[in-house]
């Protein structure tokens, strides 16, 4: 069983605008929150306006994330909820429905969703309901002070209360944007019937061996052999598809939402540097910036006992996607690796009764959605085979056309994998996290190791089926995909001779064959990072954030790192501001552009990475005053949960778990301890399903609480 949600009654304890704190680069001290958890949170805010969170423990820091993120972006969060879930018609009307029906017939339902949800782990559902805590309490503070916290947007359009499958819903739209490829295999099969075998060979190579790769020195390897059935599509209707796709593609960029497009990387070893350091440059690229339209990236730094990282990420989206911890920086290019397949399903006759699978007639999975606009309704039905969502069909043909995605339902295993490298120690901790991951990317590691380390990431099929990559595949089942690709025999390699990798969404290796949507035939943009690159042979730090400029193309948001052997040097620029906030009488928040002239100028601002001292925490305005034993968290629970006690003197300390006879069964504390909030987990994972007590005794304190252990 699953913990319930907690809904907070929050106490901001503090609304400090001027306040210093020692051993910061003009921190100030925003605000000071009660997390769910019984911690405390604080949120200190530099001279750009990034949030810099620091806590007690990780539900707090995720709390405090969604209510600073939405205190920058919350008509940015509500509306890419809106693009994720197939809502835009709510607000703009019947000429997004087509829009809408797009996205609801490739993703998920609300029912999938909350099942993704259930699916992860206790400390991953932890995250996502901290920070759906958190956009709430601002939603609270919103109402009580419109003048003060209510964006003008909200003064014309809704805003409902955050759920866990809201954040879902941006996080699977955000990573199939950046992360799915292929799907391609009917637009090929038009060229192929059109211009035939020869041009098509030509013109769309399986694999193309000039194309510049960002692992070098490997010998490409002997070409398989592929078969195609002989289907044939009506090429009326591919370009009655193509159309309606490049329709929902230009809607896509009038709204400004993110389409694929490149991010480049530059990784430095020790025998390149001048300094003898490893330094990473990542630079996503997602959408152009301009002076009048927040980014889609955000900038936080989140810092508590189990986790500390700094880096960039998206609104409606807990963590950092993109950035550093104290062990190592990463970033990642969108791969462009084929992980999706059109299969062409056959009917019973023109309906969607039946379809033609393993020998037998098969029910369509039928899904009834409502659409509901700024005045209306419009009933709306889709469909999906066992290959996957249907998006086409000619019936007068007896067919339908189905993408299968080798990561449908698990695209959160991409956020699993992005937390377990935001609290990994090393390279090997690191590494088994790049493995959960099912989406197409590149992924590019440099350490306090002095390793630097490139993989080409994602989950693909292992093509065993024979099937052309480049042609759709029959659906009767007579063509169903064999395995997958292990991780270990995905492109990978570290510490190259020449010192450098470099990538700009190009391909990984020369082994490594194209898809259906052969991004990497003919020149190549990453040319003009190496030309660049190889010709210094002293590499400093200064080069590194020279790229951008000397290619003449900007990062989204740029990461610059250094990993020296006293620290990290670290900065970053994330045009054109932190904050898209605009107030109700329309004046918009001082940091809305504040680094516009960054940009313009090529420059970039320190990060302020750790700057803010553990040992704020201990400052006298939040040292414990009294003793405290808080409510474990949560609770009930399933196997793991959180216990916060504080201490305001120097004490020894015993805190056990005790079962309902009174019997203790476990000891958690039993040690001196200092006067600062504590947090402590128990794992119940081999103890039995029931009620349990919780007793501390520090000195002449002593309370006793009791929790509930379900499974």
């Amino acid at each position: 069983m699953k913990p319930k949600h907690f809904i907070p009654i929050t106490i901001l304890l503090m609304m400090i605008s001027n306040y210093l704190p020692a051993n910061s680069n003009d921190h100030k001290i925003d605000i000071a929150l009660n997390a769910p958890d019984g911690t405390t949170v604080t949120i200190y805010r530099d001279s750009y306006g990034v949030p810099h969170i620091v806590g007690e423990s990780e539900s707090g820091i995720f709390f405090a994330q969604g209510f600073a993120v939405a205190n920058d972006r919350l008509y940015q969060m509500e509306f890419l909820r809106r693009v994720s879930e197939g809502k835009l018609s709510e607000w703009y009307g019947s000429g997004f429905i087509e829009f809408d029906k797009e996205i609801r017939r490739l993703f998920y339902t609300e029912k999938e969703r909350s099942q993704h949800f259930q699916n992860l782990s206790e400390d991953m559902q932890v995250m996502l309901e901290s920070y759906r805590d958190g956009v709430n309490t601002y939603l609270d503070s919103m109402t009580n002070n419109p003048l003060k916290y209510k964006p003008q947007q909200f003064t014309i359009y809704n805003m409902e209360r955050w759920t866990v499958t809201k954040s879902i819903a941006i996080m699977e739209y955000m990573i199939r944007s950046f992360g799915q490829f292929g799907g391609d295999e009917l637009s090929r099969l038009d060229e192929l019937q059109t211009y035939g075998e020869e041009w098509f060979d030509q013109n769309r190579p399986i694999n193309d061996p000039t194309a510049p790769t960002t692992i070098t020195g490997d010998i490409p390897v002997a070409a398989k052999k592929y078969h195609y059935s002989g289907m044939s599509v009506k090429d009326e209707i591919i370009t009655s598809l193509i159309t309606r796709q490049e329709n929902f593609e230009k809607q896509t960029e009038e709204l400004k939402i993110p389409l694929k497009l490149g991010s480049f990387s530059v990784q430095i070893s020790g025998i390149k540097s001048n300094s003898g350091n490893v330094m990473l440059l990542g630079c996503p690229q997602m959408g152009e910036p301009t002076i009048d339209e927040p980014q889609i990236n955000n900038e936080v730094e989140l810092q508590c006992p189990t986790l500390h990282v700094g880096g960039m990420t998206i609104a409606g989206m807990p963590a950092v996607i993109i950035g550093h911890n104290e062990h190592h920086a990463w970033t990642l290019t969108s791969g462009y690796s084929d992980n999706s397949d059109v299969y062409i399903d056959s009917t019973l006759d023109n309906s969607y009764k039946s379809y033609y699978y393993n020998e037998e007639w098969i029910d369509f999975e039928v899904i009834q959605d409502t659409i509901y606009t700024t005045d209306s309704q419009s009933e709306f039905t889709h469909y999906r085979t066992v290959h996957g969502p249907v998006f086409g069909d000619d019936l007068s043909n007896n067919q339908v056309y189905s993408m299968k995605m080798t990561f449908w339902n698990q695209e959160l295993d991409m956020i699993k994998f992005i937390y377990g490298i935001i609290r990994a120690g090393n390279l090997e901790e690191f590494e088994s996290a790049a493995a959960m991951n099912t989406m197409s990317f590149n992924l590019a590691y440099a350490g306090n190791d002095q390793n630097i380390k490139y993989w080409h990431i994602g989950k693909y099929q292992d093509r065993s089926d024979g099937v052309d990559p480049r042609l759709p595949h029959k659906g009767d089942g007579s063509e169903e995909w064999g395995g997958f690709i292990d991780f270990t025999e995905l492109p990978v390699a570290e510490n190259p001779s020449s010192g450098y990798f470099v990538n700009w969404n190009n391909k990984p290796v020369i082994w490594w064959d194209h898809g259906d949507n052969v991004p990497w035939v003919g020149p190549h943009n990453v040319t003009n990072i190496d030309d660049y690159v190889n010709s210094i042979d002293e590499f400093s730090f200064t080069h590194l954030k020279d790229v951008p400029e000397n290619i003449n193309s900007h990062g989204t948001y740029q990461q610059a790192v250094e990993f020296t052997n006293s620290g990290i040097i670290d900065e970053n620029i994330l045009p054109p501001g932190q904050s898209g906030f605009i107030d109700i009488n329309g004046i918009p928040s001082i940091h809305s552009t504040d680094q516009w002239q960054l940009h313009l100028n090529w420059e970039f601002k320190d990060m302020e990475f750790g700057q803010i001292s553990s040992s704020v925490l201990n400052r006298d305005n939040l040292v414990p005053t009294k003793f405290v034993l808080h409510q474990n968290y949560p609770n009930p629970f399933n196997s793991r949960t959180i216990i916060n006690y504080e201490l305001p003197i120097t004490n020894y300390v015993d805190l056990s778990i005790y079962n309902v006879l009174g019997q203790k069964v476990a000891t958690l504390v039993d040690d001196r301890q200092q006067a600062v909030h504590h947090q402590v987990e128990w794992d119940a994972s081999g103890f039995a399903s029931g009620v349990y007590y919780y007793r501390i005794e520090a000195g002449e304190f002593q309370d006793v609480k009791k929790m509930i252990l379900l499974r």
